[in-house]
């Protein structure tokens, strides 16, 4: 991850900690990606922060950095402060946390996106209505996601991210994620939203950062009770979806049998498909850990995925790994009661499980970032887009 590490003396209240050599190695190289894109994309030189950077331990009682009243206003948090000009950040709650459960890369885009604020600073990006925030902390994930392309395709001085510690990056991305329901002047976005942002830095560069704002896919309404996985087991909407896919293309649809464990020859997975005679297998006992650990749409996604495949293969056609994913989102945007938390329970099951990309044969080579990029795709173009 980090092939030499910048000594973090610069650093206002470091303790020369790894954690604190990590986070002053990502902003000595995020100030350097920004020296050669800033006069690029706005014409303007770029500007060093002139405030500086901040560690704190919020376990202690040491002097709060700029924009705080305490050390604990930052508990958990890192923010970038416009009045000084600064980033703080927290090595006691944060950053190690983040280390712990997404690697490294996950300090890389949470510190890259603070710069995204001091660049909108720059550009004179003033926050207006509540709307605005999330739109400017989106800009802000799409400029991570564009430093992390820069690291990603070698050109970082000091780091390192292969496609495996990018998944983890993502995934630190949506548990700063709006809870449901909530609103306020510093809301960050759904799921959804922040790694759309993200990607679209990543795969098209910072040019493109200033109209990352997609069209609701979900009505912000409340989130609706987790169902109980029998009640989830036993709806046929993706049955439905997936007959009329079939028709509209001038196939006929069987629908498969549902039947539990054993499964399918090939196939592995919560869920599985194989033919003929077409057929879903169900192994409840494991999906009862994803419908308690994220909810009743994470298992509502893997039953979609594997019904993408069942209609490709009464089509005829070849069952990709991209396909699968991207039906699955077109299916899961289709879905008419659609809440925000059930599409973050979609994102997240299809970020953290290559269950949902298993071709017939029950392999997929796909990241959790091809995945989530197939996925968007079908969800804002529809079935159409994915080619099938």
């Amino acid at each position: 991850m980090v092939d030499h590490s910048v000594d973090p003396s610069f650093v206002h209240g470091t303790d020369h900690s790894d954690t604190d050599r990590l986070a002053a190695t990502v902003v000595t190289d995020v100030q350097q990606y920004w020296a050669g894109q800033y006069p690029a994309v706005f014409g303007a030189p770029w500007r060093d922060l002139d405030g500086g950077f901040f560690s704190v331990d919020t376990t202690g009682t040491g002097s709060p950095p700029p924009c705080a009243a305490d050390v604990q206003d930052l508990e958990g948090n890192a923010y970038y402060c416009g009045t000084v000009d600064a980033i703080a950040w927290d090595r006691a709650a944060l950053l190690p946390v983040l280390r712990e459960h997404y690697g490294d890369a996950s300090v890389v885009v949470v510190l890259a996106h603070e710069f995204g604020h001091a660049v909108q600073q720059r550009a004179g990006m003033n926050l207006g209505e509540q709307q605005d925030s999330t739109r400017l902390e989106e800009m802000a994930d799409c400029y991570a996601g564009s430093f992390i392309r820069w690291v990603v395709d070698g050109h970082s001085q000091h780091l390192r991210i292969d496609p495996e510690q990018l998944d983890g990056a993502m995934r630190a991305i949506t548990v700063f994620r709006d809870p449901v329901g909530s609103s306020g002047t510093d809301a960050h976005g759904t799921a959804f939203d922040r790694v759309s942002a993200f990607q679209r830095g990543f795969l098209d560069g910072p040019r493109r950062c200033a109209d990352v704002t997609e069209a609701a896919l979900a009505a912000p309404v409340p989130d609706d009770p987790n169902l109980p996985l029998d009640a989830v087991l036993s709806a046929d909407d993706v049955s439905g979806y997936f007959a009329a896919f079939v028709a509209r293309r001038g196939g006929r649809w069987t629908a498969p049998i549902r039947r539990s464990t054993p499964g399918c020859p090939e196939s592995t997975g919560p869920v599985a498909f194989c033919a003929p005679p077409p057929t879903v297998v169900v192994d409840r006992a494991a999906l009862a850990e994803p419908h308690r650990g994220i909810g009743d749409q994470a298992v509502t996604t893997l039953l979609a995925s594997r019904y993408a495949l069942a209609a490709l293969t009464e089509l005829g056609r070849p069952a990709s790994s991209v396909q699968i994913s991207c039906l699955t989102g077109a299916f899961t945007a289709a879905q008419p009661a659609l809440s925000p938390g059930d599409l973050d329970e979609a994102v997240e099951i299809v970020l953290v499980s290559d269950d949902i990309s298993r071709d017939a044969h029950g392999t997929s080579s796909l990241t959790g970032f091809d995945r989530i990029a197939a996925f968007r795709t079908g969800a804002l173009g529809g079935a159409t887009a994915c080619g099938a």
